[in-house]
């Protein structure tokens, strides 16, 4: 991605970081469900169905967003109609919070997200061009191996 836009990303959430907090990452993303498949979020976007728990329900409203992740957090914001990152928080969720449930790169890459063992969550997926912030957010997430 356009270095450009994720320094525009970690601009945006500036304002809301809590002291000590520093953005890690960022990407766009369209935002699913968390039994979305690749094949299917590309297809459906508009498509959303109830089933998810209510975290990851609303923030799968909006499709098409701009995911920031800190140190401490996951921040989700509206993705504007030239595919920067928008105004406003969609939501968040602590970063002890966000397991990475699976990741799956190819054509169209997705990465499972997990939050806290609810079986709430959400689905990103990735068109070709944006597989290298994928891989970014995926190695960001992996846990850390223990020794």
């Amino acid at each position: 991605m356009n270095q450009k836009l994720q320094t525009r990303a970690f601009e945006r959430v500036a304002p809301i970081l809590k002291p000590g907090e520093r953005p890690v990452t960022a990407t766009r993303a369209m935002v699913g469900r968390f039994s979305a498949s690749r094949l299917g979020t590309a297809v459906a976007q508009g498509l959303i169905q109830a089933a998810a728990g209510a975290t990851g329900a609303a923030l799968a409203r909006t499709k098409k967003q701009f995911v920031v992740l800190t140190d401490q957090r996951l921040i989700f914001l509206p993705q504007t109609f030239l595919g920067g990152p928008g105004t406003g928080v969609l939501g968040e969720v602590p970063r002890e919070h966000v397991e990475l449930a699976e990741a799956k790169m190819g054509l169209v890459s997705l990465l499972r997200l997990a939050f806290g063992g609810t079986g709430d969550g959400v689905s990103l997926t990735f068109p070709r061009v944006d597989k290298k912030n994928a891989e970014e957010l995926a190695a960001a997430l992996a846990p850390v191996p223990t020794a």
